[in-house]
């Protein structure tokens, strides 16, 4: 007897997955999902191992396992991952070189009395020592 299959989308699978879950483990037959139409995945029940080992080249029970340990390596990622972004992050400001140096000749640490420091306060500078304002 040939294995019935029935095309189902994922917005009707929501609705109606009860009783579409029911055909797969009572009547032995394949939902196939589809997404805009196309089929994107297939449910069948487990009596088809053969199926699942072809398809895959292991036995379901180590692909359970695989996705079980990917999992948990994709949850410790994302939880590193979170750790080092809620970690404050200190970083050297870094000034623009004099003219005549180039960068690689250059101290690349911010100084607040030189040249790569805010505009407008070099050019107060400038001002009180031309005046003699300090």
């Amino acid at each position: 007897m040939a294995t019935e299959i029935r095309h189902i989308s994922f917005s009707n699978l929501r609705r109606h997955g009860r009783h579409e879950l029911k055909f797969v483990y009572e009547h032995l037959g394949h939902l196939w999902l589809t997404f805009h139409g196309k089929p994107r995945a297939v449910i069948i029940p487990m009596r088809d191992e053969e199926i699942l080992h072809a398809a895959c080249g292991m036995n379901p029970d180590m692909a359970l396992h695989r996705a079980r340990v990917d999992f948990d390596r994709r949850v410790d990622a994302i939880e590193r991952r979170e750790a080092l972004l809620s970690k404050p992050v200190t970083t050297i400001e870094r000034g623009y070189p004099p003219p005549g140096l180039t960068d690689a000749e250059h101290d690349k640490t911010y100084d607040p009395n030189g040249w790569g420091s805010d505009p407008r306060a070099e050019m107060a500078r400038r001002v009180r020592a031309e005046y003699d304002l300090d």
